[in-house]
């Protein structure tokens, strides 16, 4: 498909770039109504669901080491590690 057309906006009679209408869909503000033809906005309602969708889909991020912490994987650092994963999750669901 070419993306040098423009895309209509049903909902508020405008007509946008195929990257911008794609953008507006990956931001949960619009669906399309016509792949590549035409798109509307969502309402509170809908891109609520949509976000809480699009959240679900998405992988969970992995658990990162903290900066400047070091942990090494010995029988005697076990008390580290274990502090260590837990402010891991804890900062990760802290985000």
């Amino acid at each position: 498909m070419s993306k040098n057309h423009r895309i209509l906006n049903v909902s508020r009679g405008f007509t946008l770039k195929h990257g911008q209408a794609v953008k507006a869909i990956g931001n949960c503000a619009c669906a399309w109504v016509e792949y590549g033809v035409s798109i509307r906005d969502l309402t509170i309602a809908e891109a609520i669901t949509a976000r809480n969708e699009q959240a679900r889909i998405a992988e969970p991020l992995p658990l990162a080491e903290l900066p400047g912490l070091v942990v090494r994987n010995l029988p005697h650092y076990s008390d580290e590690l274990e502090l260590a994963t837990t402010a891991n999750k804890f900062a990760f669901e802290a985000v």
